[in-house]
């Protein structure tokens, strides 16, 4: 007994030496997750449980009456969560395929894949905001939105113009319509790193066996990249939950919040409204169900992988 608890405390106090090493090189990090994440985070959970009076500090724990009212009495929260998964639903594949073409002819060019490569990539960094006022201008009412004045004026294909931001659906097109035009690049630029990963012999030997450019492009391409897919895909989905300026600047909600998101939703509760307990509600539901995607998605892609491994 007496050598077995000598041989632990010598482990122990080794463990605390590395501990003493490493402290000075983690601390740092320790200290600022601690006050601008995990601090946050539990003051959060505090508040989504409570009433809270920003003025006065005052905090009343309420249990999950904020929970139940934005489940079960509010259509607003509803609607927020249906658009968000509609709005991953309609440019997730669109991102995913029109930054894998985009990439994919990049790639074959003989000349000018730089210029191509920025032209595509300027969406990216180009400002949410100048990018909301563009989409404000090209789908606005009347005869001084570009859309209605091309398909109206110009090209006679309407006998009105339609208000585009003020209807449900609409709206919600000009706003996924946004989220894969100032996306799309970015995904270009992932894909086509990956792209240039790929073996030339494998497409050589693929010609010689008599392959065309399709056979080549999915059993060749799309199999070699299938973990860069699915992580584009994990990356836009956890994005579609937090989109909030363009919905901001373009339909502000409108009509009757039926083109909400969750964190304009989170926006108008707590700063309009200062429900700072059924706001910070919102956020946690938003962020759950961010995670349980996350991890869901991690899953498919480990077993893909596994399975990969298996066919080889």
């Amino acid at each position: 007994m007496t050598i077995v608890n000598r041989t632990g405390w010598k482990r122990m106090k080794k463990g605390l030496k590395g501990w003493k090493a490493a402290l000075p090189f983690i601390l740092p990090g320790l200290i600022l997750v601690s006050v601008f994440i995990l601090y946050p985070m539990i003051f959060t959970i505090r508040i989504s449980l409570s009433d809270y009076r920003i003025v006065t500090g005052e905090i009343t724990f309420v249990g999950f009456d904020n929970y139940k009212a934005i489940l079960f009495d509010s259509k607003d929260f509803w609607y927020a969560y249906r658009n968000n998964f509609l709005y991953a639903f309609f440019t997730v594949p669109m991102i995913i395929f029109g930054g894998l073409v985009f990439a994919y002819l990049i790639d074959n060019l003989l000349h000018g894949k730089t210029i191509f490569k920025v032209g595509f990539y300027l969406p990216v960094i180009t400002s949410w905001v100048i990018v909301s006022l563009v989409f404000r201008y090209m789908f606005s009412n009347g005869n001084t939105g570009l859309v209605n004045y091309l398909l109206v004026d110009v090209f006679s294909v309407m006998d009105d113009y339609v208000p585009w931001l003020y209807r449900e659906w609409t709206g919600n097109a000009a706003i996924w319509l946004m989220g894969i035009w100032k996306n799309v690049g970015w995904s270009m630029l992932i894909f086509l790193a990956a792209l240039q990963t790929i073996p030339v012999d494998l497409y050589e030997s693929a010609s010689i066996d008599g392959a065309g450019l399709w056979q080549k492009f999915r059993h060749i391409t799309i199999k070699s990249i299938k973990p860069t897919i699915l992580f584009v895909m994990v990356n836009m989905i956890i994005g579609a939950f937090n989109v909030f300026i363009q919905v901001l600047l373009l339909t502000g909600g409108d009509p009757n919040n039926k083109t909400t998101v969750l964190q304009y939703l989170l926006y108008n509760r707590a700063f309009n409204k200062f429900e700072f307990g059924e706001a910070s509600a919102i956020g946690l539901l938003s962020a759950f169900t961010i995670v349980i995607l996350t991890v869901f998605l991690n899953k498919l892609l480990k077993l893909d992988t596994k399975e990969s491994g298996d066919d080889r």
